[in-house]
């Protein structure tokens, strides 16, 4: 179905190639995990495939691609949109229509398909990814998760031979990612699809994995069956890291089928990793019988909770549970019954210019944030709308933590998706602001890029700081948080620790967990070895 052999490729005005030398064949009826660390051109090798590099994108490229008997190189966009579909990292950026049904049925009303025909398709997808409910609502109305969910829809609906997902579920819940896993991989059995997935969360993907092909750094690949590629692999999910360390050899990839129990069965459980941040705690934030209705929909419904000083808390839930609301009503961006104080001010008495010197907010698309021509001029742009000053060497020093340095004269917009979130959080927090949100700042993130930040958060929270993290990476949010809270259908379900939560909590247990029930221990590092 697709055969690459000697495939090389630089974005114009670059130096290095952002793939080298790649080969790969893939039968039909595949599912290939494509990882790699973040920038490892991922993305650019999927947009290969379907055309848009180079003839979107521009730069140099050499070899030979052939998909269902085409080349791309030479066939264009156009005519590999008959065989491929594609989902982007940001679904947002793919959407043309206002209204879900709608923009499901474009590329079958571009196709000419009769309407009948049409009618059936989408409702089919609907119904098989669980979207019924949405499909007379806004797109700019959804969840992340939902315009993602939106967005696999309206690939799958054109019965394409080959479909290519960038980070498919980096915005779903896990319950969400596995029915959408679940469907996927049923098609591709049902009907020979062949299928390339792109992924920082391999905890997810594994289970449904028929080869892996990891790129290097450097843009190199190297591919084969997933228990022979993770042997080599630095990065990888926590049930693979406990085999390495145990010594399994061959590597489970799914908790039912791990035999970890019987070599820890003799080691009592120990007192969870002690993490300490001295600094006493006060209510940052307090929200008291907060309520949310937009076009007629209760995102959040009388929702009591606070956020102590000196803590990260982590939002967690299903998708549309009303996580980013909450945030959002936090900022006072969105109208809301009941009253939220934050710092002892009530919100709708504060102007945001006011609450923006304290209170640093990421959304789930950072490129709301970017607007300068270089990373290094998004801070300063930052640091102008403070009225603050700091020398060129203390901005690239702060940069530096989020391994920024090097892309300080990069074009934002030109990273990736992970280096474009490090560049929106570098950007909210350079002024030192008390008070963090982050919406799914994961995203695009490789594991060692999230253990990164998750030091840079913890060094804050023990400076005092009080950080709100939303997320559908369970792994990390274990990793983090000192308290969880869980949301469902815009009510609270679950305030209290992340050992409760992480390995009590139906649909939210760590592999770590799942691996080693009866125990508090949530994620590798709890584990005493």
């Amino acid at each position: 179905m697709i055969k690459i052999s000697g495939l090389s490729f630089s974005y114009p005005n670059t130096q290095h190639n952002a793939l080298k030398d790649i080969h790969l064949t893939i039968k039909s009826g595949t599912l290939v995990l494509v990882t790699g660390p973040s920038g490892s051109g991922k993305s650019t090798l999927l947009r290969c495939i379907n055309g848009l590099v180079p003839h979107f994108s521009g730069g140099m490229i050499d070899g030979e691609i052939e998909v269902c008997g085409i080349n791309p190189i030479r066939a264009g966009v156009k005519a590999m949109a008959e065989c491929v579909g594609i989902v982007f990292q940001e679904p947002e950026t793919q959407f043309v229509y206002d209204v879900v049904e709608d923009e499901i049925a474009f590329s079958l009303e571009n196709k000419g398909i009769e309407r009948k025909e049409m009618q059936k398709r989408v409702s089919g997808i609907l119904e098989k990814l669980g979207l019924i409910e949405l499909r007379q609502r806004k797109i700019r109305t959804l969840s992340g998760g939902e315009k993602q969910k939106v967005a696999i829809a309206g690939a799958l609906v054109n019965q394409p031979q080959v479909l290519l997902l960038d980070e498919p579920t980096s915005q779903l819940d896990p319950i969400g990612a596995e029915q959408i896993l679940d469907l996927i991989v049923s098609l591709k059995n049902d009907l020979d699809l062949t299928i390339l997935l792109s992924e920082h969360r391999l905890e997810r993907v594994l289970a449904y994995t028929d080869i892996i092909a990891n790129l290097s750094q450097a843009g190199t690949l190297h591919s084969g069956l997933p228990d022979e590629i993770l042997r080599d692999m630095d990065q990888v999910p926590p049930i693979v890291t406990i085999a390495k360390h145990l010594g399994i050899e061959s590597f489970p990839i799914q908790p039912e089928a791990f035999p970890a129990v019987k070599f820890m069965k003799d080691i009592p459980p120990q007192n969870k990793r002690l993490d300490i941040h001295p600094v006493p705690s006060q209510n940052a934030i307090s929200v008291h019988n907060l309520s949310v209705n937009l076009n007629g929909t209760q995102i959040l419904d009388h929702v009591d909770l606070s956020f102590e000083t000196g803590k990260i808390h982590t939002l967690v839930g299903l998708n549309g549970a009303g996580k980013t609301t909450l945030l959002r009503s936090i900022m006072g961006f969105v109208p809301f019954e009941g009253t939220i104080h934050i710092l002892q001010q009530e919100v709708k008495q504060v102007e945001l210019r006011t609450l923006i010197k304290h209170v640093a907010y990421l959304p789930q698309n950072p490129g709301d944030l970017l607007f300068a021509d270089s990373v290094f001029e998004e801070m300063e742009i930052t640091l102008k709308n403070h009225q603050l000053e700091r020398e060129r060497s203390a901005i690239i020093d702060f940069i530096a933590q989020f391994d920024l340095d090097d892309l300080a004269n990069k074009y934002p917009r030109d990273l990736s998706v992970g280096e474009r979130q490090r560049t929106a959080l570098a950007a909210i927090t350079i002024q030192d602001p008390k008070i963090i949100l982050l919406d799914e700042p994961t995203r695009g993130m490789d594991y060692k890029a999230k253990r990164h930040l998750k030091a840079i958060l913890t060094a804050w929270r023990n400076r005092g700081k009080t950080i709100i993290v939303v997320t559908h990476d369970i792994e990390f949010a274990a990793l983090l948080a000192d308290k969880v809270t869980i949301l469902k259908s815009g009510r609270i379900v679950f305030s209290g620790s992340p050992e409760t939560a992480f390995t009590q909590i139906p649909g939210f247990r760590t592999q770590t967990a799942q691996l080693f029930p009866g125990t508090d221990w949530t994620v590798p590092e709890d584990i005493p070895f």
